[in-house]
């Protein structure tokens, strides 16, 4: 009779290499479903058919960033945009005396983009940059015209969406010019509960137009 070697380091490697595959095929799986999510949200939304879908889906490619990666750098025209399927981003620029000015904060269902920059392709006045790591569902702008070209509802969803970002941005400013300190705090957790604990407070403070030190004193009343 022949006996069999064991051998512990083949066994842990094989173990190893099975847990890899098992979470290789997970991120797969998550991948697929969270592609399903989106092309339901688009079907249901603006009743696209099966072939507008298939040449939807077949231009948008996800993509994984790490924390702290930049999604688009100022100065860079900007040749793609994303939806955001988790994570978390913000947009920010430099001001004058170089401090750091959030201009919004991009929340997963939403789309990730630069809008003067995308739309009219120039050079970008401000970064896109991820808080957390994020996955997105990414189209570039020359796959965009072609989406435009083939399916012409695409026309209607992209002036939706601009349209929807000019209001968030009119809405902040006149929150800015018309709000006390405290209003636009109490509003911004109102509005953005789930995000609260992912944002350090110098982010919010600049977003709302507060120094951190009028901020910490406002947070002590809640």
């Amino acid at each position: 009779m022949k006996y069999v070697e064991y051998s512990p380091k083949r066994v842990r490697c094989d173990q190893s290499h099975q847990g890899k595959v098992r979470v290789e095929i997970s991120a797969m799986e998550q991948q697929n479903s969270h592609r399903e999510k989106f092309r339901n949200l688009l079907a249901s939304l603006y009743h696209l058919s099966g072939q507008d879908l298939q040449e939807t889906m077949q231009r948008f490619v996800p993509e994984r960033l790490p924390s702290r990666t930049h999604f688009l750098e100022k100065g860079n025209t900007a040749d793609r945009i994303g939806y955001l399927v988790s994570g978390l981003l913000r947009s920010y620029f430099y001001d004058d005396q170089a401090n750091d000015i959030t201009t919004h904060f991009f929340k997963p269902g939403t789309v990730v983009i630069s809008m003067e920059s995308f739309n009219n392709q120039v050079p970008s006045g401000e970064y896109i940059v991820t808080m957390e790591a994020s996955e997105l569902l990414v189209i570039t702008h020359d796959r965009m015209q072609e989406l435009y070209r083939l399916v012409p509802v695409w026309r209607r969803i992209a002036k939706d969406v601009d349209e929807m970002k000019f209001n968030d941005l009119m809405n902040r400013s006149i929150q800015l010019q018309t709000l006390s300190a405290s209003e636009r705090y109490q509003l911004f957790c109102e509005n953005n509960s789930d995000i609260l604990q992912k944002v350090a407070l110098k982010h919010i403070a600049s977003f709302l137009g507060i120094d951190i030190a009028t901020l910490s004193r406002i947070r002590k009343k809640y």
